[in-house]
């Protein structure tokens, strides 16, 4: 078993939603939000004023719209939940079977079958339990046998990597 005591602070989670931010939206969704840009520009400045004006229009809107509030949602639940723990601090213990998080806001025990997927990042691994919610680990407070664990856990429940 493995037994961590992890740190958590504003500026780490900022690089934790910014990084899940980035893997969602990725670079195809902002290319594809730049040529509907491209082509709302081009047909506004010829002078264009049909029903396509309207639909790229709110397509732009639409597509901005979800990058700002992916990020503001994801950041302001991980701020709250940073108030919530009191002192920042969470104990992080790995065994075999589980993963189990405890801090000032509670409890969580969790199967390594619920880990769907780890993130890698610079400075934290984010290891998502769904599409849209994932479990901070800040890498400074991690030892290379306990990194190297959880991913082997994370692998022979059939979750991946990346």
């Amino acid at each position: 078993m493995h037994r961590l005591t992890l740190t958590y602070s504003p500026p780490l989670l900022r690089q934790a939603v910014a990084g899940f931010w980035w893997r969602v939206i990725g670079l195809r969704f902002l290319v594809a939000l730049a040529v509907v840009v491209a082509a709302l520009v081009k047909l506004v400045l010829d002078g264009d004023r049909s029903w396509l004006v309207g639909v790229l229009a709110s397509a732009m809107v639409m597509g901005i719209a979800f990058m700002a509030a992916l990020y503001v949602v994801h950041h302001r639940n991980a701020l709250s939940r940073l108030r919530a723990m009191g002192e920042p601090q969470a104990t992080l213990e790995a065994s075999a079977e589980s993963l189990s998080l405890a801090s000032g806001a509670g409890t969580a025990m969790l199967p390594w079958s619920a880990v769907a997927e780890v993130w890698q990042l610079r400075s934290c691994w984010l290891l998502l339990l769904s599409r849209s919610q994932f479990l901070t680990l800040p890498l400074a407070d991690m030892t290379p046998e306990a990194a190297a664990f959880i991913v082997e856990r994370v692998r022979a429940s059939g979750g991946r990597v990346r």
